[in-house]
């Protein structure tokens, strides 16, 4: 009874000994130890910052690190620094979840530079270098590499199985390099894991599809600052888990038609910054909505109040909601091109020289978006039933266009919803029809009412030459009383009684 008393003993203070020794090893070094780099102790491991050093000194900061058993650094940061040339081994005998190598004219790393950490490390960083070309062969023993980055660097091509070994990848970054040239089996062995490539600010001529449509799932892929001039169908075939796609600030004229077909997945779509002059009507097959309905041929309509609702019946599949177009050179709202889009949530066309939005621009698509940017265009007026459609509207944005006037009559459609609307720097003429402004940020409340109170919006009483804030125009005299008073939209009623029947035709329809 004794003896076993004795073992129970004996064997707790060994594990009181065996976590003190664990703990003792997560200590940071003393600052001589490691000067000039510093060490701060995290949750996870030993944070460790080597700056404006060289490779004798960081050599020697290693050898110190170790003599130290158990010792986890969880980042070792190493930046600003002279490190021409990463030596063998130079990692040897430490445990390193996440390397960065930072600005540190790095150009070349041996074979045997990161395979002794090639089993614990998860991040690599080794942005704003000088290397010419993938460290292919430093790379290939790290098992468990979660995210690359080669940002900045100065690679012009990218050859086959560059990435070779990098099986759990899912997160590789190649922006701002100088490659024009990816190699048509460049990707391999990253199809099972990569999530996201950044090949963003490189001299890409065109869409390097024989490299990407292994890619099955890749879910963000980022092309925006190129020299694309055309994308056409079958750019993205393959891609078929693709959710964001980022092409903006290239080249590009014209969207084409059925090029995203193969994208059935995607959600976000940027296109600003290009040159696109054409939108063709059929440039977005493949990013609507699939409907049960439709296969079942159920269509339910319920038209009442003005209002058409559509009774939403169906399962849809994920579907382009975001879409930037904004930055072009657009004379027109591509309506024709949008009216596939049933989920669409935000819309930019800012910055565009679109002249005149017809009364159906939004008809078809409108009810699902709640942001709509069309600032910085050449809008001289607004048709009464422009916004009809848009039921779900948030935010409205017609900063700096050529608007004299926006009567009452255009906005009591979206009132009920609007949260945020920007009217600035455009060349209002005060008058009663913009009663309604005022009346509008009086309900408005909380931040929305504080932000939107903060902005200058003004127009200009043309009898007496000056300008007034619209909230605060002198309504009574100007005549204004009883005129657009007391007008409120009827849309509110409508969409209860719409609502109502909807819930109703739906338990009739499940009891079928």
């Amino acid at each position: 009874m004794k003896e076993n008393g004795l073992w129970s003993l004996i064997c707790m203070m060994c594990l009181i000994m065996g976590l003190t020794l664990a703990q003792t090893s997560q200590i940071c070094p003393s600052h001589d130890a490691i000067s000039p780099c510093s060490c701060t102790l995290k949750k996870s491991g030993l944070d460790i910052v080597c700056e404006f050093t060289n490779l004798t000194h960081i050599s020697d900061v290693m050898s110190a690190l170790k003599g130290r058993t158990n010792t986890v650094i969880f980042y070792l940061r190493l930046r600003h620094s002279s490190l021409p040339k990463l030596q063998p081994f130079v990692f040897l005998g430490l445990d390193i979840r996440h390397l960065t190598i930072h600005n540190s004219s790095l150009a070349k790393l041996e074979e045997s530079s990161l395979s002794s950490i090639g089993t614990g490390l998860t991040q690599l960083d080794l942005s704003q270098n000088a290397l010419l070309s993938v460290p292919s062969s430093a790379l290939k023993d790290l098992q468990h590499l979660l995210i690359l980055n080669l940002n900045r660097n100065k690679i012009k091509a990218i050859h086959k199985k560059a990435f070779e070994g990098l099986d759990t990848l899912e997160i590789l970054s190649l922006y701002e390099n100088e490659i024009s040239t990816i190699e048509e089996e460049a990707f391999t062995g990253l199809h099972k894991k990569l999530k996201r490539l950044n090949l963003g600010g490189n001299e890409l001529n065109k869409v390097p599809t024989q490299a990407l449509h292994n890619l099955d799932m890749l879910k963000k892929l980022e092309i925006q600052e190129n020299r694309l001039t055309v994308i056409q169908e079958g750019d993205f075939d393959g891609l078929k888990s693709l959710d964001s796609l980022v092409l903006a600030h290239n080249q590009l004229r014209e969207v084409p038609a059925r090029v995203f077909s193969h994208l059935t997945q995607l959600n976000s779509l940027e296109l600003d910054g290009n040159q696109i002059t054409h939108v063709d009507p059929d440039a977005f097959i493949g990013l609507e909505a699939e409907s049960n309905y439709a296969k079942a041929g159920l269509d339910y309509w319920i038209d009442y109040c003005g209002i058409m609702s559509h009774l939403n019946m169906e399962i849809h599949s994920e579907n382009l909601q975001y879409l930037r177009l904004g930055d072009n050179n657009l004379h027109a709202v591509p309506s024709d091109a949008l009216r596939r889009l049933h989920r669409l949530r935000h819309l930019d066309l800012r910055s565009n020289n679109i002249t005149l939005l017809p009364e159906d621009a939004f008809t078809g698509y409108g009810d699902s978006i709640t942001f709509l940017n069309l600032q910085k265009n050449l809008i001289k007026m607004l048709p009464p039933l422009v916004f009809e459609n848009l039921n779900s509207l948030e935010t409205l944005n017609l900063q700096n266009n050529k608007l004299t006037q926006i009567p009452e009559e255009v906005t009591e459609n979206i009132v009920d919803t609007l949260r945020h609307i920007d009217i600035t720097d455009n060349p209002l003429i005060c008058d009663c029809e913009l009663r309604w402004y005022s009346v509008w940020l009086g309900n408005l409340r909380d931040k929305d009412d504080e932000r939107m109170s903060r902005k200058r919006t003004v127009c200009t009483m043309m009898n007496e030459h000056r300008e007034y804030s619209v909230q605060n125009i002198p309504l009574e005299r100007m005549g204004c009383v009883g005129k657009n008073a007391g007008r409120t939209s009827s849309t509110g009623n409508c969409h209860v009684y719409v609502d109502t029947m909807l819930q109703l035709l739906t338990t009739a329809i499940a009891m079928l």
